[in-house]
């Protein structure tokens, strides 16, 4: 782990090695900061209060529950790491501290990935693939990536264990990492796709656009803490066979000896991927139910069938695209009947055009 679960050195606040260190059996490479700690979880606290009371002012809770679970979990890591501040040997209450702030950003994706599968249902004819399949998919992928983390983290973060489980912790953590960049570079792209699918057809009402934009920077804020984590992971020491008792802290990479990192480059963006969606709830653009779509005209909201998919959930993880069984053959989408067509732009006729 990156605050060094290992660690017997003592640093101070500012990563500069302490002249008479105060927890010689510290389990960070620095004197953590205990308001900070404070101060997150309070905010934390706030941020999970405020997405229950609109789960239930707009009755969502299907859509919003695990934004109102990841803050509560962030709420209870940093609260934990607070209370670690006063017990700086105990790597047990270490432990769970980083457990609870690693399970919480697989988990806001899963919330960016539901509200991306919306906007889709709201605009089927420029969603790139079935919705459903792709939340299925999108859930599967994050379970896995959950349990990778969750192993990884309890292995890593003990000192107590074999040196063999310490290894696979490392090895378990940088895997979890890695798949969520490429499952967040892929959503990313998705949601490319579809926006520019927006853009050819002129759909430029506020109710797709602006809960586009928060899912692009709510992805955004939780790549950019990923790609942190796994710079720091990877440019951590090993974990075993390290002389930590003898280790000079000044030898190891900002990330790890300074504190500050963690809450700039891990903190801080969590809290604003969360709060995005207190500001711009999805409820507050998109309908209710998930068979009302928008029109081609970019302004009328109408009630469709809504996707219909008779395949299993193994069938629809395994081929999302339904390119392989192909299942019932290609049916006319439901909204090619519906008596609205796309805003076309009139283009000049340029030199030799007929």
């Amino acid at each position: 782990m990156s605050d060094a679960g290992q660690s017997m050195v003592s640093v101070s606040g500012t990563g500069q090695p302490a002249d008479e260190p105060q927890a010689p059996s510290s389990v960070y490479f620095y004197e953590p900061n205990r308001a900070a700690a404070i101060f997150f979880a309070a905010a934390f606290a706030v941020v999970a209060l405020l997405h229950l009371w609109q789960s239930i002012y707009y009755r969502c809770f299907r859509l919003a529950t695990v934004l109102v679970f990841s803050s509560a979990l962030l709420t209870a890591g940093f609260a934990v790491r607070g209370y670690g501040t006063f017990h700086n040997d105990d790597a047990q209450i270490y432990t769970a501290s980083m457990l609870l702030i690693y399970l919480a950003p697989p988990l806001i994706q899963v919330a960016n990935y539901h509200i991306l599968c919306r906007i889709f249902y709201f605009i089927p004819y420029c969603a790139p693939m079935h919705p459903t399949r792709l939340l299925v998919t999108s859930a599967t992928f994050c379970a896995v990536i959950e349990l990778l983390t969750a192993i990884g983290v309890s292995y890593l973060a003990n000192s107590n264990v074999a040196d063999r489980f310490i290894d696979m912790g490392v090895t378990l953590a940088k895997t979890s990492l890695v798949l969520q960049i490429l499952v967040i570079s892929a959503f990313l792209i998705l949601a490319g796709i579809s926006n520019k699918a927006c853009r050819a057809g002129r759909i430029t009402n506020p109710k797709v656009i602006r809960p586009f934009m928060a899912t692009y920077v709510s992805m955004l804020l939780i790549l950019a803490r990923t790609i942190y984590r796994t710079v720091d992971h990877f440019a951590a020491p090993p974990p075993i066979n390290v002389d930590f008792s003898g280790l000079d802290p000044l030898s190891l990479r900002p990330t790890i000896r300074y504190e500050w990192y963690f809450y700039v480059f891990e903190a801080a963006p969590l809290l604003l991927s969360l709060a995005l969606w207190n500001l711009w709830h999805p409820r507050h653009f998109l309908p209710e139910s998930y068979k009302t779509y928008l029109a081609q005209d970019g302004k009328t909201q109408l009630q469709g069938p809504g996707w219909k998919d008779t395949r299993t959930l193994a069938e629809t993880f395994f081929d999302p695209f339904n390119a392989l069984l192909n299942r019932g053959g290609h049916q006319k989408p439901f909204w090619e009947n519906n008596g609205y067509a796309f805003k076309t732009a009139r283009r000049k006729r340029g030199p030799g055009r007929v």
